[in-house]
């Protein structure tokens, strides 16, 4: 009977890592919608950390050949809205809204989706080069749109109406231009992630 009321889906522990992303992200997403803009970021840091380890989790521990259009899944859903509606959310707050903002948001949501849906449909090919990625991946905004927001403290303040939404748009326009760009090692991935950390520290420590 109990197996019977078991939940739908699989739960390895790279599923779990890519799921607490997730979570990160719309606790993002409310915070932002709450007008707590720097925690949102932090947020959004803290999702990208967790994207850029859970396939080294899955290969660290096995994984299943049956799981694997699973996993791609799972982490394109949470792409989308990490990397997608989370950066979105956190320019609204930080920008006049007006149709530009809107228009800019909604282009910024759906060529984010497109590039996700384009990617698994390489992966489902076996057409994309591993080494290789087609357009710049969703997962940039969480290096982009910190990076604008923490310089912004330090310069432009006053013009982030304007810098911000022309970022989403450039942004936006990236993810479904035919560029290619190498695939980041574990160690540059591992990089990245301590800068994160080390700017969530260091904000904090201001704030505080």
């Amino acid at each position: 009977m109990l197996k019977k009321l078991k939940p739908i889906g699989v739960y390895r522990k790279c599923d779990w890592v890519t799921m607490t992303g997730t979570a990160s992200a719309i606790i993002g997403i409310l915070l932002a919608s709450n007008g707590k803009t720097t925690y949102a970021v932090f947020c959004l840091i803290f999702s990208a950390i967790c994207d850029a380890f859970d396939g080294v989790v899955a290969r660290k521990f096995g994984s299943l050949k049956d799981y694997e259009v699973y996993g791609i899944e799972l982490d394109s859903l949470n792409d989308a809205i990490a990397f997608g509606v989370l950066p979105m959310m956190i320019v609204q707050n930080l920008s006049t809204h007006n149709i530009y903002l809107f228009i800019i948001s909604v282009f910024f949501c759906i060529a984010g989706v497109i590039r996700l849906a384009y990617f698994n449909m390489l992966s489902t090919l076996k057409k994309g080069d591993s080494k290789e990625f087609i357009g710049m991946p969703i997962t940039c905004s969480a290096i982009i749109i910190p990076l604008v927001y923490f310089l912004t403290f330090i310069v432009a303040k006053e013009y982030r109406n304007v810098i911000f939404p022309v970022t989403l748009l450039i942004t936006g326009i990236l993810f479904i231009t035919p560029i290619k760009l190498k695939k980041l090692s574990t160690r540059e991935k591992a990089a990245l992630s301590l800068i994160g950390i080390i700017t969530i520290i260091i904000t904090i420590i201001k704030i505080w």
